[in-house]
C-alpha cells in the first residue's frame, strides 16, 4: 500500500521536551512486550510489561525498569527529540542540533550501516522483536560515549499489602482475589542475580503460596483437584539485561514516585559510538530453575546478525499491519480538526493493541501492559503504590475485556484475537467441572470477575472469616457472595459469539473453540431447569419456557428475571450452531439446540408512548437503572435488531427509555456504538468524538483511570468499535427462525450508515467470509470502493448520510 493511501506518517508523536514523570511516557508495542519510554533529566528510561507475568496472588506485575545514561550528556544544551514512529514501530530519541529530516534519515538507515548516518547527533531506538521476547536499546552516536545501563527494581523484598478499606488502595491490583481479606497479603520479592556479563531477574510463583491453591480449598473443590487445572504451576517468568562489552558497575538504590527501589548497573568498557544492549524476556512453566535459565540463555546468545535479521522481519510484520487495515480521518488536515485527532487516537490506540500478538493472556482493559506509577494517575503513592499497581487487579473482567477484542475482528488483526480466548479455553475443565460438583448437571459456569484460573476470584466468593466479604453460613455453595456479580454469567455467551464471528471472519477451524460454545449454552439450559425445578418442582415455567431466575444482568440488576442480554445471547449463539455445516455438529446436538432455542421466553418489554411505543427492559422485573445498558445488547453485540434487520424502532425507542445513560462516553460505556448501529449520524459522531478525543497524559491514546485504570483499554476498544460501525456495519442475519418476515439484511455489509457528509474518511476494513472493502469519502461522495473478493460486491449497501437508517 502506497503512503498516499495510508498516511500513516502522519499520526507519529514527537515530543521536542524531555518529561517530567513516566505519567508522560510514550508506548512501544511489538510481540507480547509493551514498554513504557520517557526521558526524564537526562535518562532515559523505560518499563518493561509483558502479558503473563503473574504473581501468587494473580496480580499481572512489571518485569522491572531499565535506566539509560550517556556521558558526556547528549542532550544538554541539545534539540531533543523523542518520536513514536508508528510505520515502522518503534520510538527513536535525539539529541543534537542537525535539522528533523536529517535525524530521520539517520537512524533509520543507521541499524545496518553504522554510526556515520547519524549526521552529529546522538540516539537511542527502542524497539522490540515481534517474534522474540527482546527489548532492544540501540545507541548510536557520531562522537563516542560511555552507556550506563542500570536495572531497576521495587520487588527486591517482600511488600505487604495492608487491609486498606476502600477498592482505591493497595490491594487494588490483587482486588478480585485479595480485597478485604483479613489474613496478610504480600508481593513477594524477584530474585536477582547479578554478574560481570548480565544482570538476571526472576519470578517463580510459589505453588503453596498461589491463588489458585487457594480458591480450590476456599470453594470446596478439593474432591474435584484431579480434574482442575492451575494455569500457573511452575510459572517462572522474567530476563535478563545485556550489553556487548559492557561490565558490572555496582548496585544504586533511591525512590522513584515514592516507591523505594534497587538498582543493578552496567557500563560500557570504553566510550564507543555504538552501544547493544538489550533486555531478553522468558516466561516458562517448568519445575527446574535450570530449564528456565537454558531458555534464556538462547535469547542472550543471539548476535548482532540476529538482531539486523529481526529489524528486518519487524519492520515486514509492520508494514503487513498497516497494509492489512486503515482508518484515516480528514487526512492532512493536522491536530486542530476534531475528526483528524479521533482518527489519530484510533491508529495510536490499535498500535498499542500490537502489544499482544501473541501473548499468553488476554490484554487487560484496566491498562494492558502500559501502567505507570499511580503517583500519576490518582495521587497514590508510599509504600505498596509502586508502579505494578492497577485498579480491578488479579480478576477477568469480561464485560470489559471484550472490548479489546471485538474491534480486532474488523481490523483484520486476527493473530491478535487468539489471545483474548486463552482464559476460556485453557480453564474450561475448572469451570466445567465446579459445575459438576455444586449442581450435578452439565455446562460451565464462567463467572463475571473470573480470576485467571478460570475459577471465582476469591474476594469475589467470600472469605470464611468476620467482616467485609464474609461468606454467610447459608450462601449455597458455588455462588459468589458479591451481590452486583453473584448471578452474572453471560459474558461466557458474548464469547461464545465472538468465537463463531472470528470463524466467520477468517474461515479458521472452529474445533478448537466448540467445547467451550457448547458448554456455555449448556449451562443455561440445565442450571435454569436445576433453579426452577427447585424453586417450583418443575423444570419450565407455566408456559413451558425456560425461567432465567436468579439472574443478574450486567451488575445492577440483582435477582434479574429473564434478563435481556442473556436471552439475547442465546438466541444469536444457538441460532449460530443450528446453522453449523456437519463437520462441527451432529443432528443430534442441532435438534438439542433447536429444542433449547424454543423453550428460551421473549425478551422483555414495556409500552410508553413517551419513548414511542414497545420498548425492551433489562428482565422481567427491572426497569432500566444502570450505565451498562444491557436492553441495547439486541442491537449490539448480538445483531438480532438493527438497521435492514427489522424492528429498529424497537431499539431506537429502548434509547429513549435509557435516557441519559445513552451519552456518557467514559470507560467501556457503549452509547458511541449503538448510536452507530441505529444509524444516528449527528448523536454518533457527537459520542465517538467524546470517547476517541485526547486523554489527559502527554501521549493522547492514554485514557484516565476514571472507573477502571490508566491508560484506559476498554475506553479505546469500545472507540474503535463506535468509529468502525460508524463507517462499515457487517449484518449477520438473525438465527433461523428467528428472521423478520422482509429482513433485507442477510449477509449485508453496509458504508457509512452513521457517517457525517462533512467528514472525509479513506478506510480498509475487513468482514465476514474473509471479505476486505476499501472505500474513499471525500467531499461527500464516495471516491473509491473495492470489494475483494469480486463476489461479495453485491452484498456492499453503501449509505449516502443523506439516507435514513430503516
Amino acid at each position: 500500500m502506497t503512503a498516499a493511501a495510508t498516511p500513516i506518517d502522519q499520526y507519529n508523536v514527537a515530543w521536542t521536551t524531555q518529561s517530567k514523570h513516566a505519567g508522560e511516557s510514550m508506548p512501544v508495542s511489538g510481540g507480547d512486550i509493551g514498554l513504557n519510554v520517557w526521558v526524564e533529566n537526562d535518562e532515559l528510561l523505560v518499563y518493561l510489561g509483558r502479558a503473563g507475568c503473574r504473581d501468587e496472588n494473580g496480580a499481572l506485575l512489571k518485569p522491572g525498569r531499565v535506566r539509560v545514561k550517556l556521558t558526556p550528556n547528549p542532550f544538554e544544551n541539545a534539540e531533543f527529540c523523542q518520536e513514536l514512529k508508528l510505520r515502522e514501530g518503534y520510538v527513536l530519541v535525539t539529541a543534537g542540533s542537525v535539522a528533523r529530516s536529517r535525524r530521520e534519515r539517520g537512524l533509520a538507515e543507521s541499524h545496518t550501516r553504522g554510526a556515520s548516518g547519524l549526521r552529529g547527533m546522538t540516539a537511542i531506538k527502542v524497539w522490540v522483536e515481534v517474534a522474540r521476547p527482546v527489548v532492544h536499546l540501540d545507541v548510536e552516536s557520531e562522537n563516542p560515549v560511555t552507556a550506563e545501563a542500570t536495572y531497576e527494581s521495587w520487588r527486591f523484598e517482600d511488600v505487604e499489602l495492608p487491609n486498606d478499606r476502600s477498592k482505591y488502595e493497595r490491594r487494588g491490583m490483587c482486588m478480585m482475589n485479595r480485597d478485604t481479606y483479613q489474613g496478610k497479603v504480600f508481593v513477594y520479592q524477584d530474585e536477582i542475580r547479578a554478574t560481570e556479563n548480565s544482570i538476571r531477574f526472576q519470578h517463580r510463583v510459589d505453588n503453596d503460596k498461589g491463588s489458585f491453591d487457594f480458591q480450590v480449598k476456599q470453594q470446596g473443590l478439593e474432591p474435584v483437584r484431579d480434574q482442575l487445572v492451575n494455569p500457573m504451576a511452575d510459572l517462572i517468568w522474567g530476563g535478563a539485561m545485556v550489553g556487548d562489552n559492557f561490565s558490572l558497575a555496582g548496585e544504586t538504590n533511591g525512590k522513584y514516585a515514592e516507591t523505594p527501589f534497587k538498582g543493578w548497573k552496567q557500563v560500557s568498557k570504553a566510550p564507543a559510538t555504538s552501544h547493544r544492549l538489550r533486555v531478553c524476556l522468558h516466561t516458562d512453566q517448568v519445575a527446574d530453575d535450570k530449564d528456565w535459565d537454558a531458555g534464556l540463555q538462547k535469547l542472550v546468545d543471539l548476535s548482532q546478525t540476529d538482531d539486523a535479521k529481526a529489524w528486518e522481519a519487524n519492520q515486514d510484520w509492520w508494514a503487513d499491519f498497516w497494509d492489512r487495515s486503515h482508518l484515516v480521518i480528514n487526512s492532512g488536515r493536522g491536530e486542530k480538526d476534531a475528526g483528524w485527532r479521533i482518527g489519530r487516537n484510533y491508529q495510536l490506540f490499535r498500535y498499542m493493541l500490537a502489544s499482544n500478538v501473541h501473548g499468553r493472556e488476554a490484554t487487560q482493559f484496566n491498562g494492558g501492559v502500559f501502567t505507570f506509577d499511580p503517583a500519576y494517575v490518582n495521587g497514590k503513592k508510599g509504600p505498596g503504590f509502586t508502579p505494578d499497581h492497577r485498579q480491578w487487579g488479579a480478576g477477568f473482567t469480561a464485560q470489559n475485556q471484550r472490548m479489546m477484542v471485538w474491534p480486532l475482528l474488523k481490523s483484520g488483526d486476527f493473530d491478535m484475537v487468539e489471545p483474548g480466548f486463552t482464559l476460556y479455553l485453557d480453564t474450561l475443565p475448572n469451570a466445567m467441572a465446579r459445575v459438576r460438583h455444586n449442581w450435578k448437571h452439565d455446562g460451565c459456569c464462567f463467572t463475571e470477575q473470573t480470576a485467571n484460573t478460570g475459577l471465582p476470584g476469591a474476594a469475589m466468593y467470600g472469605f470464611d472469616q468476620k467482616g467485609g466479604r464474609s461468606r454467610p453460613q447459608d450462601l449455597e455453595p458455588g455462588v459468589q457472595v458479591n451481590t452486583a456479580a453473584r448471578y452474572i454469567y453471560e459474558s461466557q455467551l458474548e464469547y461464545a459469539w465472538l468465537m463463531l464471528s472470528y470463524h466467520q471472519f477468517t474461515g479458521a477451524d472452529l474445533t478448537p473453540y466448540l467445547m467451550f460454545i457448547e458448554q456455555s449454552v449448556v449451562f443455561y439450559d440445565e442450571h435454569y431447569r436445576f433453579r426452577c425445578k427447585q424453586l417450583t418442582g418443575k423444570e419450565l415455567d407455566k408456559n413451558g419456557k425456560l425461567a432465567i431466575f436468579p439472574s443478574s444482568t450486567l451488575e445492577h440488576h440483582p435477582d434479574a428475571r429473564n434478563p435481556t442480554s442473556v436471552i439475547a445471547g442465546l438466541r444469536r449463539v444457538l441460532g449460530e450452531l443450528i446453522e453449523l455445516p456437519q463437520k462441527y455438529t451432529s443432528a443430534e446436538n442441532k435438534k438439542r439446540w433447536q429444542s433449547i432455542l424454543a423453550t428460551l421466553p421473549e425478551m422483555p418489554t414495556g409500552n410508553n408512548e413517551k419513548y414511542g411505543g414497545k420498548y425492551l427492559k433489562p428482565a422481567e422485573n427491572h426497569e432500566h437503572r444502570s450505565w451498562h445498558n444491557p436492553e441495547m445488547y439486541p442491537l449490539y453485540p448480538y445483531e438480532l435488531h438493527g438497521i435492514g434487520q427489522g424492528d429498529l424502532d424497537l431499539m431506537k425507542h429502548t434509547s429513549l427509555a435509557i435516557g441519559g445513560d445513552m451519552f456518557n462516553v467514559t470507560a467501556w460505556r457503549q452509547g458511541n456504538i449503538h448510536a452507530a448501529r441505529l444509524g444516528d449520524i449527528k448523536l454518533a459522531q457527537q459520542l465517538n468524538l467524546k470517547k476517541m478525543e485526547n486523554g489527559p497524559y502527554r501521549f493522547p491514546a492514554f485514557w484516565p483511570h476514571n472507573i477502571d485504570w490508566a491508560p484506559d483499554h476498554n475506553w479505546g476498544g469500545s472507540g474503535m468499535i463506535g468509529m468502525q460501525e460508524m463507517v462499515m456495519q457487517t449484518h449477520r442475519p438473525p438465527p433461523e427462525g428467528l428472521r423478520p418476515g422482509k429482513c433485507r439484511a442477510a449477509g449485508k455489509i453496509r458504508l457509512l450508515p452513521a457517517w457525517p457528509k462533512a467528514w472525509d474518511v479513506d478506510f480498509k476494513l475487513h468482514a465476514p467470509h474473509q471479505t476486505v472493502v476499501e472505500c474513499s469519502f471525500e467531499d461527500g461522495k464516495v471516491k473509491r470502493l473495492e470489494v475483494a473478493p469480486e463476489g461479495r460486491r453485491d452484498d456492499v449497501t453503501v449509505m449516502t448520510p443523506q439516507q435514513e437508517a430503516k
